[in-house]
């Protein structure tokens, strides 16, 4: 069953399973001949602009292995490391602690699972300044007992300019930036509701207008204003180049099912 981020601006604190067949323990000794690896579509993104990723974990082996799904952030099994300079650093990417429960499953030869997560989540700290961040990501076993790490990529990350210079000052000066992607502000406060309305209406053409409408779509959604979250949500699933549109689309059925509710007797 799929659980909607929008729920998570209104909890810190949810519990997912991620049920799939398989055996009752990881077999000792194999997790790690599994391959885990990190992309990104770009190599460049702006200041403070979220960035979507792509995390893989595959047997490319011959024999059966026993992995897990749990290619999320914040559960504990998935962690991130940025090299800033001074060396690789975990870093928080997620303002939610996630209960999950991770049960192994078998991975024949050549199998794999792949999730796409994003980083909109104190870019301001992570990405400090513009430069070149190397970034690699670690697997837990279902057990904690193993793990596995990504080979380490690279992203540069520069300053805007134009309109998307301007749609940065204004994040900076109106909203707290670590937070303004989560929509997080916007579920707490009416004010900073407005002022990501206000960002959307104004820098709608900004490259970072995407990942915020998604935000407003989703403060929408847990608010249950379902006309106005649909209009976020509809323009978003039709854009080819927008890695969640899929999520966007996901949400749309969902709004769909609760507006069916309400109309049955």
């Amino acid at each position: 069953m799929r659980t909607f981020r929008s729920f998570l601006l209104l909890t810190a604190l949810f519990i997912v399973a991620l049920h799939s067949p398989g055996r009752s323990a990881s077999i000792s000794g194999q997790f790690q001949d599994f391959t885990l690896t990190l992309e990104t579509a770009k190599a460049r993104y702006l200041e403070l602009q979220p960035i979507p990723i792509v995390i893989t974990l595959k047997n490319e082996t011959d024999e059966t292995l026993v992995g897990n799904n749990a290619l999320e952030f914040g559960t504990g099994y998935l962690q991130l490391f940025v090299d800033r300079g001074d060396g690789p650093q975990e870093v928080s990417v997620s303002p939610f602690t996630k209960t999950v429960v991770a049960p192994p499953r078998e991975f024949k030869p050549g199998e794999e699972v792949k999730k796409t997560e994003r980083l909109n989540f104190r870019l301001n700290k992570l990405f400090p300044q513009p430069g070149t961040y190397r970034l690699y990501v670690r697997l837990m076993s279902s057990d904690g007992k193993e793990s596995v790490s990504s080979k380490p990529i690279e992203v540069e990350i520069v300053e805007p300019d134009g309109l998307d210079a301007h749609a940065l000052q204004f994040i900076r000066e109106n909203d707290d930036p670590a937070y303004f992607f989560t929509g997080l502000g916007a579920v707490r406060k009416p004010e900073r509701l407005q002022v990501l309305e206000n960002f959307v209406a104004v820098y709608g053409e900004s490259t970072y207008a995407d990942e915020a409408s998604f935000a407003l779509g989703e403060v929408q959604f847990g608010k249950r204003d379902y006309q106005k979250a649909r209009k976020f949500f509809e323009k978003l699933s039709k854009k080819s180049d927008y890695a969640f549109a899929k999520e966007a689309s996901d949400y749309l059925k969902e709004i769909e099912r609760e507006e069916k509710k309400k109309d049955r007797p």
